[in-house]
């Protein structure tokens, strides 16, 4: 084998390297402010937290930044603590957001957590209309879309002139970036309030406990059946029980 052709294959192999790399550094990282309403008769149960979406055109990450931070804790804990002296009263509670969503593609993977669980699945694909409507947001003209999920009707504003067909959540797949997604009923609101470039690794998160499941399918189910009893034979104190027992049937809003 000559030197030309030998030159050529690690020519190639230098590009597709370079390309491999490339596919999990972020070109952009946008914070999302979002506002989640469990109850939709009880507007004061508002859920809010800042989210952060690291994407180029091939993959991305969504996630709350807190729950990073958590996982942190606990992994330097763990390596500095003597188990023979654990106090765990010095634990810092677990943030209330702490769904993540990772797109590889067209392949889009929510984790999302109920009870005691992570909960990780494939989202089937949403089809997109689009629609008249046009305003500017964080100074970009954005276009309207709306979308029909398992649960609700979501309107989007996407912004053209970013080509990256990405957005919070599973809001994905139209031909531009995702700067505001609400519900009709606008209790649940995501927001960009910054949109930046980066060169950020965009890596997975490492949640704990977590099952994997076949399809969605299988986690609206378990979701119906935590909801009707969300406790299964726990041994915790009745009036406990019954007071978050009854706080979870008041759910009649769900981040689908």
């Amino acid at each position: 084998m000559n030197i030309k052709v030998i030159l050529s294959f690690m020519f190639v192999f230098y590009l597709v390297n370079i390309e491999a790399q490339n596919k999990h550094i972020a070109e952009l990282e946008v914070i999302y402010r979002m506002k989640y309403v469990g109850d939709s008769l009880n507007k004061s149960s508002i859920i809010e937290g800042d989210m952060i979406l690291l994407a180029n055109n091939e993959t991305s990450i969504y996630f709350n930044p807190q729950m990073v931070d958590y996982y942190k804790y606990l992994d330097e804990q763990a390596l500095s603590i003597n188990s023979k002296n654990l106090n765990v009263t010095n634990l810092p509670s677990i943030p209330k957001i702490r769904h993540n969503v990772l797109r590889e593609k067209e392949n889009i993977i929510s984790t999302i957590p109920l009870g005691r669980y992570h909960y990780i699945f494939k989202e089937s694909k949403l089809n997109w209309e689009l629609v008249e409507g046009k305003k500017e947001i964080l100074g970009l003209e954005c276009n309207l879309a709306k979308v029909k999920t398992e649960s609700d009707v979501y309107y989007a504003w996407y912004a053209p002139v970013i080509p990256i067909p990405d957005g919070p959540f599973r809001f994905k797949g139209l031909p531009g970036l995702i700067v505001e997604v609400y519900n009709r009923n606008k209790t649940i609101e995501f927001s960009a309030i910054s949109i930046s470039k980066t060169d950020k690794p965009i890596d997975p998160i490492n949640d704990v406990a977590v099952i994997k499941l076949n399809n969605k399918d299988q986690f609206l189910k378990i979701r119906e059946q935590y909801i009707t009893d969300p406790f299964q034979n726990n041994t915790l104190n009745r009036e406990i029980k019954n007071r978050i027992t009854k706080r979870i049937n008041n759910w009649n809003v769900f981040l689908d």
